[in-house]
Parts: C-alpha cells; structure tokens; sequence
C-alpha cells in the first residue's frame, strides 16, 4: 500500500512518474496505455513536444511522437489524483521505487510502447489538484507604456495662461463610474453664470461638462457645455467644447499643466467670437495634480470548495480597487485550471462596497485569460497572463506580469 502524502502535500499535483524517454542518439515515437481501476484520474505531460491532457475513464492512451533526435532530458510528466494504491508497468509492481515525494522515474532510452496498470481506492473523489491561493495585482503607474485608468475627482486651483486674461479659477470636479464629468462647485474669476452674483462669482451643480475616455491608448478629457451669463461684466452666451490627454507635463517655462485643444462659439455683449480647434494651456498646481489618481489594484482570490455533495470544485472571486479608492466586491465564480491554458476569469457587474448603502457597478469589468501559474514549496505564482481592464469610462489590456511588481 502507498503511503498517503501529508495534508500540505495534498493541496499539490503530487508528480509520481517522470519517464525519460530518450537519449540524445534516440528517436522515439511511443504509446503509453493505461488501465484506471477505482475512481481517480491520471494527468500527463510531455515536455518535447509540449502537450498535455487528463484520462479518467478505465481505459486510455495517449501518444508521444518525436520524429528527430529526442533531446536530452525531455519527459512525459504522470500525476496521479488521488494517490493510488499500487502502480504497475511491464515489468511489475513499481511502488517499491517511489522516493519520499511520491515520485517514480523511468531511465533510459524510450522504448515503442509503454502500459501502465494503476489502481485507486473505489469510490474515492479524486481532490481538487488546480493551484489557488491569494493574488494581488496593482497597476504599475510607472510604466508609461501602459494604458492608464484616471479618475479625475477633486479640486482644481490655479490660473490660467492667457497673455491678455489670466484668470484665477478654484473648481471642484466629480467623475462617476461611466467616465461622466461634472462641476459640482467652483469660481472663475470675472465669468459670473446666470443667477450668479459679482460678488460670489459661483458656480453650483452638478453641471454635466463632459466625460474622460480612452483616445489612443491614453486618458483623455472630452469636454463639452453651454454657458449663459457674464464675463467681466458684459453679458455673454457661448458653447464649446475641446479635449486633451489627461497628463501633466511642462507646458512652457518650467510650469506643469495640462494641454488640448478648444472649440467656441460666442456671443460677449454684441460682439461674436469663435474659434477652432485652438491650442489649450491649462497650469495645475501640485496639489491640484496630486488629484488626478491612476493607481488601481485588484485582489484575486481562487479556492477549492467541497459542497455537500459532488465534487470539489475551484471558485475565484476579486475586490478591485479604483483610482478614486472605490472598492468593487465580484462574488465567487466556478472555474476551472488547464495546464496548458491556464486560468481564464471574468469579473463584471459587481458591488460597489465603498458607497453607503452598496451599490451595483455596471461599468466595472476586469477579464484575465492564460493565466499560468508554477509552484515553489506550497505556494502557487503566476508565470503567464493577459489582463483587460474597463471603468470609469476608460479601458486597456496588459501584460499580467506587469501588474506583479518588483
């Protein structure tokens, strides 16, 4: 009988065969055949060419072809779920050389044909071998090579640069979930909106001024609006609107801003004015910059349940963390591992469970596909994947392992 690994052993694809097929001199082209008694399941590997599969029915073979030259140190890879209790080949019982990891290798050049006997305990539910564990991803604002999601939330103070009419201006912005800007508050000086007073100069909303989407791969301000009322006392209607990437840079003589360009329509007293995709310089103090939020991050969290009856089974659930420090909760999902594809996830309509009382998010989706991963000691890490991100009305795709951090 074979000794049943430890708990923590239990949690890994116990790895009991390694067969070296072939040496350097050697071409191989072999079956291997296996016979399954009891309930259980035999995964396989091979290294030269890279395949994989599962057998679970009594019964089954696959084939390993190698039409030149095998390298050498390439190998079909036997795990064995759960831990048998006795593994034969052509030449009989094979438990006496299992090491103390439950491993079994075969030496020496590949042979034509290969059968293997193996044998579980009846009715014994093969346990839940995909690798979980807790992952923490977070978007790497150093790399600008990246597409950012900005959150532009906050108040804006400053002046802005005109030759002829710098004007102070203190503005507070909102953004909600689909990318949508508003002014919630805010001064300009000298422009006064209908029902506004001189003296307060104010604007109090939320008025609608646009919304940030993804232009190129970058954050970029669409803005949009109409105004009724006063600039420097003349009265005035206007419409407008202009966009620029949301990235402060130096826009001239060593101050940081923000750039664009700006569309009007105008009306100042009886005079019109208008122009046309003009240059648009906006300064942003360090404090105002220090409001325009890129970080974001999502926790990962893939786990085995056993339900009352059935099988185990491995469920994913994630928290996500926006720019604006808004956390969006997504329930657990089944899913399932492949060793060649990895984990594929998809995380949407989640709740927001930051805002009293919780809400639904909508907009918020977050997929990772190819999510590979490898194991050291007893703990799983990701080696491979693709992660595509989608909120406050802006989205990207990346590199997973970008997202790891040194």
């Amino acid at each position: 009988m074979i000794q049943k690994p430890s708990q923590s052993r239990r949690t890994l694809a116990w790895v009991l065969g390694v067969l070296m097929l072939a040496s350097c001199a050697t071409s191989f082209a072999g079956t291997f055949t296996i016979t399954i008694t009891g309930s259980g399941q035999v995964q396989w590997t091979t290294t030269d060419p890279n395949n994989s599969g599962t057998i679970t029915a009594p019964g089954g073979k696959f084939t390993y072809t190698k039409s030149t030259a095998t390298a050498s140190g390439s190998n079909v890879t036997l795990t064995f779920v759960p831990t048998p209790v006795s593994l034969t080949d052509d030449d009989g019982d094979t438990v006496s050389t299992l090491d103390s990891h439950n491993s079994l290798y075969w030496y020496g050049p590949g042979e034509n044909s290969k059968t293997l006997t193996v044998t579980f305990s009846g009715g014994t539910t093969p346990p839940v071998s995909d690798p979980t564990g807790a992952f923490g991803f977070s978007f790497p604002t150093n790399l600008t090579s990246l597409t950012a999601i900005t959150d532009l939330s906050g108040t804006y103070t400053g002046t802005t640069v005109s030759a002829t009419h710098p004007r102070q201006y203190n503005v507070t912005i909102a953004q909600d979930e689909s990318g949508k800007l508003s002014i919630v508050s805010g001064t300009v000086e000298g422009i006064v909106p209908a029902g506004g007073s001189p003296s307060k100069a104010a604007v109090s909303g939320p008025i609608a001024i646009g919304a940030i989407t993804t232009v190129n791969n970058q954050p970029t301000a669409q803005i949009k609006g109409k105004f009724v009322g006063t600039i420097d006392g003349a009265a005035t209607t206007a419409s407008g609107s202009g966009q620029g990437p949301v990235a402060v840079s130096d826009i001239g003589s060593g101050t940081n801003g923000v750039t664009g360009t700006a569309s009007i329509q105008a009306k100042v007293g009886d005079v019109p004015y208008s122009i046309k995709n003009a240059p648009l310089k906006l300064p942003v103090s360090p404090d105002a910059a220090s409001h325009i939020h890129k970080s974001w991050s999502i926790d990962l969290n893939i786990t085995s349940t056993t339900p009352a009856k059935g099988k185990p089974y491995i469920v994913a659930s994630a928290i996500l963390t926006l720019p604006n420090g808004d956390q969006i909760s997504f329930p657990a999902k089944k899913t399932k591992y492949s060793a060649k594809t990895g984990y594929a996830l998809s995380f949407k309509g989640g709740t927001n469970v930051t805002v009293v009382p919780n809400a639904m998010d909508k907009k918020s989706a977050v997929s990772i596909k190819g999510m590979t991963l490898t194991e050291t000691g007893t703990v799983w890490n990701p080696t491979a994947g693709t992660i595509s991100y989608q909120f406050l009305g802006q989205k990207g795709t990346a590199n997973l392992m970008d997202f790891l951090g040194p």
